[in-house]
This record gives C-alpha cells, structure tokens and sequence, in this order.
C-alpha cells in the first residue's frame, strides 16, 4: 500500500504544507519495512535523528514502540545522581502520540504493519514518517507524521500528525503531551538511571507546561507545547487533561469516518536555566510559545528551510559519477550540521543522538570532528574550543590530582572538564574490565592544542589566542614538562595508552611523544613572539598563571630530548618502546562484511602480546604532520602499519584512507572511505543503535576533502595533490581560509580555483609541489598529472 507525503494531500490541506515538499531525491534517506527487534528499531532511530546543535531528537516513533530507545538531548546538560560518572542527560519527550480505538492501541509493535516508511530530507532537516498498520479487531489505521526542531530558532520544536481511518469508522482517543517519565539506560538489562525531578506541571486553555530539574547539578528544563486539532476545520473536539505521574497528557475524542483524514499539530519552545533564570522560566517559556503560535508555523518553517539552505550552501560537496558516495557523505555532513553547538559548548563521541559514551567529549571532537567547522563554519568551532577553555579549570584539577603542573585535558570530559572516564568496564561493550584510559590516555592534552593551532591558522583569530589560547597552550605545556620523566640525558613519557588502545601501560608511545615535541616547541615559539611583539599581553597572562621565562626554556629542551626516531635503516617508527619485540602477527583474513578476521590463536584477551593494533597509531600521527615526515618514510610505514591494523575503531578507515592517498597506495583508498561513510548506514561495527559515530562522521568529511581533493595549508600557501577514484567524474566543495572564500572544483586531470577574498591579491598555491600564484576573486583552471 503506497503512502503519499503531506504535500501531496490536495483536499483540506494546510495553506504551507507545500513546504514540506520533498527535496530531489538524491536528498533523501529512506528506510522501509518495521521489524520488532529492539536493536533495529533503536539503529532506525539512531539514523534518523533530527536537531540543531541545542536540541537534538532520535527519530523514534510517536507511538514510541515496545523496545524503543526514543530520547531528547541538550547540548551540555550531564548529570550524576546514582550514575557512576556524570553523563549526558535523557530530557522530556514532547513528540509522543498515541492513538487507540476501543481500548486498542494502535503501534507497530503490537499490530500489523502493512506499510512503513521513514524518510529523512537531508537538505531541509525535516523528518518524515508513513505507517498504515491493522489492529486486532481488523481496524486498518494509517499514521503520517512531520517532525523538525528549527534551526534558525533553536529553541522551537514543530510536530504535524495525521491519522486517516481505512475500513472503519468510529471514536478514537489520540493522546499528547510532555512526558517527563524518562530515564537513562543503566549498565545491567533493565537498570533505568533518573536524573530528573518533576518541578512543575501546568495547562491552560492552550498550552501545556513542564518543568524538571537535574538532580545534581539542579539545571531546569521548561518546555512549553501547543497541540490541537488543525483539520478538518471546526471539527467538534475538546481536549481533556490528563496526568500520569510525571507525564501530561492531554486527550481527544473524535467521532471519525472512514478515508477521512484528521491533521494535529504541535508546537514545542525548550528552554533551560542556563539562558533563563529559574524564577522566569514558566513566563518566558509561555511568552515564547504564544509568540511562536500568534507568528504561526509557518512563517517559522520557511525560515528552518533558509537557514538549511545557507548551510548547505556552504558545506555541500558534490561527487559526480558516484550517487551512493554522493548520499553518504551527505548523510554524514547532515549529522555534523545538526551537532554544531550554536553556543559555547562541544560534541560528544556520539553526538546528541544517544547516551553512548555517555555524552563524553574524547579526543575524537578536536581531532576527528572539529576540522569540518574550522573550514566551513569557523564561529562554531570558536564556541567549542571556547568550551575547552571554559573547563580549564578542571583539567588544573586533573594534573593536582596525579600530582602533576599545569593542566591535563580529562580522557572523558562533561561539565566541569574533571575527569569522568568511568573506572570500569564501559556501556557500549557492556563487560566487566578496568579502564586505564583516563589516567593513562594523556595524548588528548596535545591533540586539543593542535586543534587550536589549526583553529589561529586556518582563521587567523588573534583575538582568541591573545584571550584564550595561549594560556590553554602554555598551562599544558606545564603539564608535559612535569610528566616527562629524565633518564641518561633524554627525557621519556611512560606509562601512557596511545590511539592504538589494544596496548595499555606503554613507555614512549610514538604518537604521544612527537605531538608532545611539536606541542613544547609550539609554546616556546608562541612565548617568544608574543615577548617580542606583545610584551604587555605576555606579561598579564604571566602573572595571572604565575608563569617565568625559565619554564619556557625548559619546555625547549624537553621537547629537543624526548625520545623520538626513525630508524635510519628500516626507515620504521616504533609504535611504542619493545614493540617490536612483540609475536608479530599480520591480518590476512576477512569475513563477509571486509571485516578484519584475528589471526589464529590470536584473541582479544591476548591481542596486547602480538603487533596487532586496533586503529592507526604512527599512521595518525605521520596523517596529522604529512610535511614531517618524507614520503619514503611515510609509505614504508603504511606498508608495515596497514596490515597490522585490525580496524576496531571507528577511527581507523579514514585515517588509512587519507595515508594511502597520501603516499601513493591508492587501490584501498576508495574501500577504506566507504567503510568511513557508510559505518552507520550499514551498522558496520554493529552498534549503531547506541548512536551515530562522530568520528567516522567528521573522518568522511577529511577523507574527501583532505584526502580525494588532496587539500592542505602550508604556511601562507594552499597545498593540493588531489587523486579522484575512476568513477569519480568532478568532485567540488568549498572552505574557509581567514577572509576567503575558496571554490575548488576537481577533475581528473584539472582543477579549477576560484579564491575569493575582500581585495584583490596574490595567493601562492602549490599543486603536485609546482607553485603557481593565482589572483583572488576570478576562476582559475590548472592542470595535473598523478601518474
């Protein structure tokens, strides 16, 4: 049974249903079919979460099925109460709908679906749904649903409802509401977490109000919500209020008749006491929501649908010649859209799409995510680096705690930026094991400074350097100097866990040592220019951390001593001290799905003892510092690395791919970035009902752009060696550079340029190591040959 979208309702429709009109196909997502397994309902609503970076919403049904995992969250809102560590909220649903006729309810998971679409229009952030299903008593009911949460408003959330009697007619009850009966998942089946307190409940002739409060950290959640039947017009209903415990819900009754269709509509305003005092949260929360209604939805839905359309101006890339390419990068441009914190704040390994990882910020957003927002939307990842400067406080706090100086950016960080990596086991593998990532993972203190640095570079904010970062730079470097451990004239850093976490309780891990080297020299060379250029500044951020001349000079010859080489013969960088004496394994088989198969005897019990490696380690670090290293060296190591990398994380592809590019071994590149792409949409790692992997999300983005298009900033000079897969015919995208704005449009055999800036100036770019200087603000077209 075809279902048709609301757009294409053509008798007593809404005068702006016509915005809800479906974008060109290639824009959309579409899952079909509704089966009852828990994990493939909680992967679908994982896939089709909607947000905008304050709010964001799994795509659960309305009718929130038996095994569903259907949630709110808001950036930034974690709490504790019996949790073992602070996590990322569960908040309020307002989106539930739930319809019953003589004491049946109609929902997927107890009747018949004869029919089930979910569609998701990437271009316009709208989600749309289509179920007809039959009950018990034979009743044939379709459900259509609309839901968005506004990206020009944040704090406003819209919901259209239609319901359409197939082969009966008669009373049917729809109830709705706030539903303040939520609560996290625990570690242990069945172990629910509260983290909310019922405030207030409210209702008007209008409206409905509830207000929570974080047991803990005690932050108020308000939301406001209109719901009312919008067709037929003048149709005779009255809503009667209803509370169950901690939920609000009010009910209609309607005489129905078969084939006719009946149109509710619900608009929501979220609100916490972080932008609103407590005292004022019912009044401003109400004001907004009359606001909302007296402006009407749809003046609110056309400026939703332009302020996607400026984004996407921006951050699209287009791939000709590759329509599943195509659609999985968008997909994944889409979730880093619908993440981008439109305030101080970050993003968690999991986005705001579920509670896994609990919310956590890794390393995975500084070096995996931010990127995307340093080159398309630079205030964005402003407001997140503002978010580690926010929590500086908490990694002085760390370094204390393992009596270390300076300050240690936490493994797992939330609110304050104190450490919350849990002490055991971890929700996502749900077993029993001490976790070491915390006190030992400390290569995350570097890799927020890097971010930072190609943050200043990319954008050229000295404003933020001179207020934020350059205290952020030297109270970690503090932390380095104290950490590194002196022994026969070099200085070592031991007991540490590098990106490759399959070996725990490592001496001189490579990765964290060179970043620690470029890291020191970084702050020398920062203290030094700003003494010279900016002694005043200098001397104010001196004396507000306490900070001497000589600590600098400390930093400079810890960073010459500590323990870094290549091998002179093999041209190798050992991962760690003794790894190579490890049993040296290679990876040779792989199952159905391309997945890396252990060799035999090999077990993730006894992995630690072998070479095996669970992502890129030396990899990352040659990606991250690609003119360190030349390119013998680099190839040598991605021959050895590459076929020992067993690809358990969801950092892994990407990084391969980008590498393999990069020195000139191209044949698994294309593989390797599709694995990246698609991790979700095909649930590679099988747990994508746990939420959307960010990392992989952001790693799609770099290994298109850095990787396929070869794009990179050297200096003063843009730097592009681009390689396009066979099928491949142009692949185009834009980014940021400082004022600029620069079109890249690449070919297989040429490349057109246009970099367009405020005034008209010369701009060297190198192209396959030839250097041309092109003139801003007209199209230039090179040529190139990758043979």
């Amino acid at each position: 049974m075809m279902q048709q979208p609301f757009h294409a309702f053509s008798a007593g429709a809404l005068s702006y249903e016509g915005l809800f009109g479906y974008s060109a196909e290639e824009w959309l997502f579409r899952r079909k079919g509704f089966r009852r397994n828990p994990k493939i309902i909680q992967r679908s609503e994982s896939l089709f979460t909607i947000g905008n970076g304050y709010l964001n919403i799994r795509g659960s049904l309305e009718e929130l099925p038996s095994g569903h995992a259907g949630g709110m969250y808001l950036n930034g809102i974690y709490d504790r109460s019996e949790a073992d560590v602070e996590e990322l909220v569960k908040c309020p649903m307002w989106t539930d709908v739930s319809v019953w006729s003589e004491g049946e309810k109609f929902c997927p998971s107890t009747c018949r679906v004869l029919f089930h679409e979910q569609v998701l229009d990437l271009k316009k952030g709208i989600l749309h749904r289509s179920t007809t299903m039959r009950n018990g008593s034979g009743r044939i009911l379709t459900i259509e649903s609309l839901r968005l949460v506004c990206m020009h408003n944040p704090h406003l959330g819209y919901l259209l409802f239609r319901i359409v009697p197939r082969n009966f007619s008669g009373f049917v009850r729809v109830f709705s509401g706030l539903n303040g009966e939520v609560t996290n998942r625990g570690f242990f089946p069945e172990e629910q977490l509260k983290h909310l307190q019922l405030e207030k409940i409210e209702r008007g002739r209008n409206f409905m109000y509830l207000e929570t409060k974080t047991r803990q950290r005690g932050i108020r959640i308000a939301e406001a919500a209109s719901w009312k039947l919008v067709l037929p017009e003048s149709f005779p209903v009255r809503p009667e209020p209803r509370i169950y415990g901690e939920k609000f819900t009010s009910e209609m009754t309607l005489e129905v008749s078969s084939g006719c269709a009946y149109t509710f509509e619900k608009l929501a305003v979220v609100l916490t006491s972080r932008e609103v005092p407590e005292g004022n949260m019912f009044r401003k929360s109400i004001c907004e929501l009359k606001s909302y209604v007296r402006t009407g939805a749809a003046a609110h839905i056309a400026s939703h649908i332009d302020a996607w359309e400026e984004r996407w101006r921006q951050a699209d890339i287009r791939i000709e010649g590759d329509p599943e390419a195509q659609q999985a990068l968008r997909y994944n441009i889409y979730h880093l859209l619908i993440n981008a914190p439109p305030t101080s704040g970050s993003i968690g390994a999991k986005f705001l799409s579920s509670e896994g990882y609990l919310g956590h910020v890794f390393w995975d957003t500084e070096i995996f995510i931010l990127p995307f927002y340093v080159y398309n939307f630079p205030a964005v990842a402003r407001n997140m680096l503002i978010y580690r400067y926010d929590t500086l406080s908490g990694a002085l706090k760390n370094a204390e705690k393992q009596g270390y100086r300076g300050a240690k950016y936490a493994w797992e960080s939330a609110t304050t930026g104190e450490d919350v990596t849990p002490r055991f086991a971890s929700k996502l593998e749900r077993t029993i094991r001490l976790i070491y990532t915390g006190s030992e993972e400390d290569h995350i203190v570097s890799d927020v400074i890097y971010a930072l640095e190609k943050y200043f570079r990319v954008t050229g904010d000295e404003e933020f350097l001179f207020s934020r970062g350059l205290e952020m730079v030297f109270q970690t470097a503090r932390f380095w100097a104290s950490r590194v451990v002196a022994d026969r004239g070099i200085y070592e850093i031991r007991t540490v866990i590098g990106p490759d976490e399959f070996h725990e309780h490592v001496d001189n891990n490579a990765y964290t040592n060179y970043m620690v080297k470029w890291h020191l020299r970084l702050a020398v060379m920062l203290f030094r220019y700003m003494a010279k250029r900016h002694p005043g500044r200098l001397e104010h951020i001196c004396t507000g951390i306490g900070l001497v001349p000589e600590e600098a000079d400390t930093w400079l010859s810890v960073s010459r001593k500590l323990k870094f080489s290549v091998d002179p013969e093999t041209l190798l960088v050992e991962q760690f001290d003794g790894y190579f004496r490890l049993r040296d394994y290679v990876i040779k088989g792989f199952d159905r799905k391309g997945h890396p198969v252990l060799p035999r005897g090999v077990t993730y019990r006894n992995i630690a003892s072998t070479t095996l490696v669970k992502q890129a380690d030396v990899l990352m670090m040659m990606h991250l510092f690609p003119h360190a290293f030349s390119d013998e060296v680099k190839r040598v190591n991605y021959d050895y690395y590459e076929k020992r990398t067993a690809h358990k994380s969801s950092l892994s592809h990407c990084t391969h791919a980008m590498m393999g590019l990069d020195v000139g071994k191209r044949s698994k590149a294309y593989h390797y970035f599709m694995k990246t792409a698609q991790f979700d949409l095909e649930n590679l790692h099988g747990n994508t009902h746990m939420g959307i992997h960010a990392a992989a999300v952001g790693g799609s983005w770099q290994t298109v752009v850095y990787g396929f298009g070869g794009f990179s900033i050297k200096s003063d000079r843009l730097v592009l060696k681009p390689w396009l897969p066979k099928k491949w015919k142009r692949l185009s995208f834009s980014v940021r550079w400082q004022d600029r704005k620069v079109d890249l449009a690449i070919l297989h055999d040429r490349i057109s340029i246009c970099i367009n800036a405020p005034e008209e100036e010369e701009v060297p770019v190198s192209l396959y190591r030839k250097t041309y200087k092109l003139r801003s603000n007209r199209e230039e077209v090179l040529r190139y040959c990758t043979s």
